[in-house]
């Protein structure tokens, strides 16, 4: 099949997953509602969600050392040989791209995103988990939604003209990378629900969910 023939059921596909997940997104409001018999739905689900930040997490390293080498590589033939390439530069991009997209479900399972802290440092648990749950509710879900939604077009239009570099020597490929934001939205759309589900425990005084699969070290510096 051609990019033009996947890009139209590629966007709808997300566009379609961007309403489909709607009602999902409910599930932290319904545990505060309904208490223990929501959170034992939420408790596989957070599990799950947890399992696919970490496998993305572990996909991301490898586009950041991939990065890293890109650069390397690029500054040794620019001023040791003079060499340009742009397929290496746009390369390089591409890496960091996918590298900041798909790192940040995990970086929200571990708190290392940046907290802007007035008073939620001060706050008991249950406090702190009232103050994540509004942040999801009010700000997080919403924008996230919309960006899923929105993205959908954006990826169908870019698979139809088989979008590539403006350069004619770089990579033709911008459809492929147009194609990570879906994925960025509706997986750290999903983080940010379980997130809620567990902050929305801690609020009920329910038995939290499990861990996640790995252990994870407690972000510093977060402010």
């Amino acid at each position: 099949m051609t990019p033009a023939e996947i890009g139209q059921p590629l966007g709808v596909f997300f566009t379609v997953m961007g309403h489909a997940l709607a009602p999902f997104l409910l599930l932290p409001l319904l545990i505060l509602a309904l208490g223990e018999s929501a959170a034992r739905v939420a408790r596989p689900a957070i599990d799950l969600v947890d399992r696919m930040a970490l496998a993305f997490e572990a996909f991301a390293r490898w586009c950041l050392l991939i990065m890293a080498l890109g650069m390397l590589a690029t500054v040794i033939l620019r001023y040791a040989f003079g060499q340009s390439f742009t397929k290496l530069t746009e390369g390089v991009l591409y890496a960091h791209a996918l590298g900041f997209l798909l790192a940040a479900p995990a970086a929200l399972l571990r708190d290392a995103h940046v907290r802007v802290d007035i008073v939620y440092g001060r706050l008991s648990e249950r406090g702190q988990a009232l103050v994540n749950l509004l942040g999801y509710v009010l700000f997080a879900a919403p924008v996230l939604l919309m960006l899923l939604i929105a993205a959908g077009p954006v990826v169908d239009l870019a698979w139809r003209v088989g979008e590539r570099s403006p350069e004619t020597d770089g990579l033709p490929l911008v459809f492929l990378l147009k194609t990570a934001i879906p994925i960025f939205a509706a997986s750290l759309l999903a983080q940010a629900m379980a997130q809620a589900c567990r902050a929305a425990i801690a609020v009920r005084g329910l038995a939290p969910a499990a861990p996640p699969p790995q252990s994870l070290p407690q972000a510093e510096g977060a402010a």
